[in-house]
């Protein structure tokens, strides 16, 4: 059986851009996969925001790497774009829209109410359970009676963290220290997934190799090894190779290794019609490759704050890939306050393919065409690299 391709989402980019293209009275430019390479598929709700919700997570992972290019980088996507969206149903008209704007939505071509549907379906569709996958998903609010009282504070956080702590299977710490005193209500969106591969990976092969996270720095750490037919390509205008992993039923994750010197340049020019082009250009090798996944261990987390009443949106997630497969939780804070908070800071070929350098992983829900996770590994170890060469020791 050939592996599941990004079908859904796929067809939703081309939709959409054939829509906008017709709304300027042009055509869309974009690649068509044709008649002969759709399957067979029914339209879902949650369909209409992929699109936008994949725009936000690069626009949001621009700026993150902007501002720490030497440093790891995680956060989930679905789990800050369904939060906001959540959000924005309590706020005024004018607040709404400037909300749903802000998380990448043109309300000339999708209205607020397919908006709503499509993340009240997501909610409904993403928690899977099953023969080598579990994905949880949800959402709590929490709110705080008397924000000036501490004891009352500390209970809520105190309720909250437990919550976290039960729905991550202990994957973060307190979040507590972070409570603002004017906070009266706060919502959680939680995410958990735990993954195998399709071919999971013999323990046995795993050794340790150099991993190079700049042209000065090299580290040692545990490469997986797998010999498998695996679908790749190789983007000349981009400068890098592209590896799509399959887990096990509706998930699958890409790992975008670009050339020395050029991690920059493929940042800035994330785009879902990249999406599309690298799904008409996956290969499935004839040959069986020679694979070299780095265990990774790694988290992100940030600080942010849109205008309205949210005071402030926190967010940590974490991630494993070992030779079983990944495993990777997120969740989203948003604390609201009774009034606008002003005074807060806004936010390869065919032929061996190894990651041995920086690379860009993103895992999907084929379904739905999700993204659940997007980051960047500079370190697989965790730590960030240094400014200059034999600045820091690698954490141990």
């Amino acid at each position: 059986m050939p592996p599941p391709r990004l079908w859904l989402l796929v067809t939703a980019l081309l939709a959409a851009a054939h829509r906008t293209a017709l709304a300027h009275g042009g055509d869309s430019g974009l690649l068509d996969p044709g008649p002969q390479d759709s399957p067979p598929w029914t339209a879902l709700p949650c369909h209409k925001i992929s699109v936008s919700n994949i725009d936000f997570a690069f626009t949001l992972y621009r700026q993150l790497a902007r501002d720490s290019p030497r440093e790891n980088i995680l956060f989930s996507p679905a789990s800050i774009s369904t939060a906001l969206a959540s959000i924005s149903l309590r706020a005024s008209a004018a607040s709404r829209v400037q909300l749903l704007e802000a998380l990448g939505f043109n309300l000339t071509m999708v209205t607020e109410a397919e908006v709503q549907d499509g993340f009240r379906d997501l909610l409904l569709r993403l928690p899977v359970q099953g023969s080598g996958l579990l994905l949880s998903t949800g959402q709590r609010r929490f709110g705080i009676l008397d924000p000036g009282a501490t004891l009352d504070l500390k209970e809520a956080w105190k309720n909250m963290d437990e919550h976290i702590d039960k729905q991550t299977q202990g994957k973060f710490g307190t979040w507590g220290k972070d409570v603002k005193n004017e906070t009266t209500e706060v919502l959680v969106n939680h995410v958990l997934l735990r993954a195998g591969w399709a071919q999971p990976f013999d323990p046995r092969g795993t050794s340790l190799r150099g991993f190079s996270e700049d042209e000065h720095r090299a580290v040692q750490v545990p490469m997986m090894k797998q010999q498998a037919r695996v679908r790749v390509l190789r983007d000349p205008e981009l400068q890098c190779g592209v590896l799509q992993m399959d887990h096990a039923r509706n998930t699958t994750s890409f790992f975008v290794f670009p050339d020395p010197g050029t991690m920059g340049q493929l940042e800035e020019a994330l785009q879902p019609e990249t999406l599309i082009k690298w799904d008409s250009l996956l290969r499935t090798s004839s040959s069986r490759l020679e694979l070299l996944l780095p265990l990774v261990a790694v988290g992100g987390s940030f600080p942010g704050q849109p205008a309205l009443h949210v005071s402030k949106v926190t967010h940590q997630a974490r991630m494993t890939v070992d030779e079983d497969g990944t495993e990777a939780a997120a969740a989203t804070v948003v604390q609201l306050t009774p009034r606008p908070h002003l005074d807060s800071d806004l936010p390869a070929p065919p032929g061996p393919a190894e990651l041995s350098r920086p690379f860009l992983v993103m895992t999907f829900h084929t379904e739905t065409g999700s993204m659940l996770f997007l980051g960047k590994v500079v370190n697989p170890q965790g730590s960030a690299a240094p400014d200059q060469p034999g600045d820091s020791e690698p954490t141990k």
